[in-house]
């Protein structure tokens, strides 16, 4: 199954629709600020055919599609646990420690999310850094996968217009790889 995630087009299409095109996902998940665009990004993705998920970023406040956009998105795919938010109202910008722990308070091992403009891509970083300033009682956690597919359309931190591919085989095994838009 090819899963196509993609963030932050700010209403521009152009580079999903070419990343729609490229890719022919089975699935889609967008994780914010699409701005106006959700029907017509479902509708190039397949939809209904192919499930397509929303999440609202903070750009989406007054124009989400609310039969379509969610404020965050849990769901199990092939034995794993995916959990999807925009990241703003976990302030990733300050940090991914309250975004990670929702995912794992959700029972998630897979955790994406946006806002930032910026590709990441780890396990558990911002688990181990509680664990470390807390020293005891926390065990060895290593908290979920974390990824964040950066801007489709407007990259920040020397990053480029991108997405992420992520490749999940029938027994869960799984494979992500980040992609530009050229």
């Amino acid at each position: 199954m090819k899963i196509l995630i993609v963030s932050d087009s700010h209403g521009n299409n152009g580079p999903i629709r070419t990343a729609i095109l490229k890719e022919k996902p089975d699935m889609l998940i967008h994780l914010g600020d699409s701005e106006y665009s959700q029907s017509e990004i479902a509708l190039w993705a397949g939809a209904p055919k192919t499930p397509c998920i929303f999440v609202k970023g903070n750009c989406d406040t007054y124009n989400a599609d609310p039969s379509i956009v969610r404020n965050e998105a849990v769901f199990t795919l092939k034995g794993h646990k995916i959990y999807c938010s925009h990241g703003h109202l976990q302030r990733v910008n300050y940090g991914l420690l309250t975004l990670s722990l929702t995912a794992e308070e959700n029972g998630c091992d897979i955790c994406m999310f946006g806002h930032t403009h910026v590709p990441y891509d780890s396990f558990g970083d911002a688990v181990s850094e509680y664990n470390r300033y807390y020293e005891s009682g926390f065990g060895t956690a290593t908290g979920p996968r974390i990824l964040n597919p950066g801007s489709i359309t407007l990259p920040r931190g020397g990053s480029k217009r991108g997405y992420m591919i992520m490749e999940m085989e029938e027994d869960g095994r799984y494979d992500v790889k980040y992609c530009t838009v050229d």
